[in-house]
């Protein structure tokens, strides 16, 4: 992907980059350059490692931008592995942009400089927009950060910003702010049969990129191609098929261990015939009693 600069209206990226460029005091965000979403940490086990949107604001804020419609596996994980790897790649750009054309022969100034900002790094968010319930949330915008048992916030250069969809029901006539014009529309795009556009140009046209019958042939022939299913896809696929059968032969040991106490047998022998755990059978035989 090329890089491209877009312009974030009214200064704002989702509400709390805003929120935290003013209490950092810093500039309002003016631009963002949109980067190459290709992150070049290699993980075991992993072909390709890729972010949805990787932006960096004028004013120096890494951002990547992640859309979630099912949960993956490890949710929590995932999200503070990939923005391991992002900032990373960022730290890595932060360096080859201030010390680039560096020569060998450094003076004592030039190597004073680089020793003074060698674990430097720059403001990194992590945005996931996710279309199913995160648990550790009771609304639908979380900002986490690392924090001690007290509660203050080790560094405000790291934060993961996590929207719920699913928690966020705002009526049409009830949406006020840019963040909740953008989540309503992300949130019904998909199934609505038509989007307000709040009076907003940048919204308009927003809109008008997302209908199909506007997009224009290349980028369909690449959505044709990205839904090849990739080796991660597959992995997970396979995942949800071997759950399926592990939890259907689960439920095939639970009803014979049921009909086996109800001919009289022994706790032993039905542990030894189901191979289900002991406490499994005992949990089993106790409803029986009840009943």
């Amino acid at each position: 992907m090329s890089n491209e600069s877009i312009t974030i209206k009214n200064g704002t990226f989702l509400g709390d980059t805003r929120e935290f460029c003013e209490q950092q005091k810093l500039e309002e965000i003016k631009s963002v350059t949109v980067k190459n979403t290709e992150i070049n940490i290699i993980f075991p086990q992993v072909k390709t490692f890729r972010l949805d949107i990787r932006a960096k604001t004028a004013n120096g804020f890494c951002i990547n931008v992640e859309m979630q419609k099912a949960k993956p596996l490890h949710f929590v994980e995932r999200v503070l592995l990939q923005h391991s790897a992002f900032l990373l790649q960022s730290k890595y750009e932060l360096d080859q942009e201030t010390f680039a054309g560096q020569s060998t022969n450094l003076t004592d100034a030039e190597r004073a400089e680089r020793e003074s900002r060698r674990y430097e790094i720059p403001p990194t968010f992590a945005i996931w927009i996710c279309d199913f319930t995160i648990q550790q949330q009771d609304n639908y915008r979380g900002t986490w950060a690392i924090r001690n048992e007290k509660g203050l916030t080790i560094s405000d250069k790291v934060k993961y910003i996590i929207y719920d969809l699913t928690q966020f029901n705002k009526p049409e006539l009830q949406i006020k702010t840019d963040e909740e014009r953008w989540l309503f529309l992300l949130k019904h795009a998909g199934s609505a049969q038509s989007l307000p556009d709040f009076g907003d140009e940048t919204i308009t046209k927003a809109i008008r990129r997302i209908l199909v019958n506007n997009a224009p042939e290349t980028l369909l022939r690449e959505q044709v191609k990205s839904m090849v299913l990739t080796e991660e896809e597959q992995d997970y696929l396979a995942w949800i098929k071997m759950k399926g059968v592990e939890q259907g032969a689960d439920k095939k040991a639970r009803e014979m261990a049921k009909d086996l106490l109800i001919e009289g047998d022994s706790v032993e022998k039905v542990v030894r015939i189901s191979k289900l755990p002991e406490s499994e059978v005992l949990a089993i035989k106790a409803s029986l009693d009840q009943k």
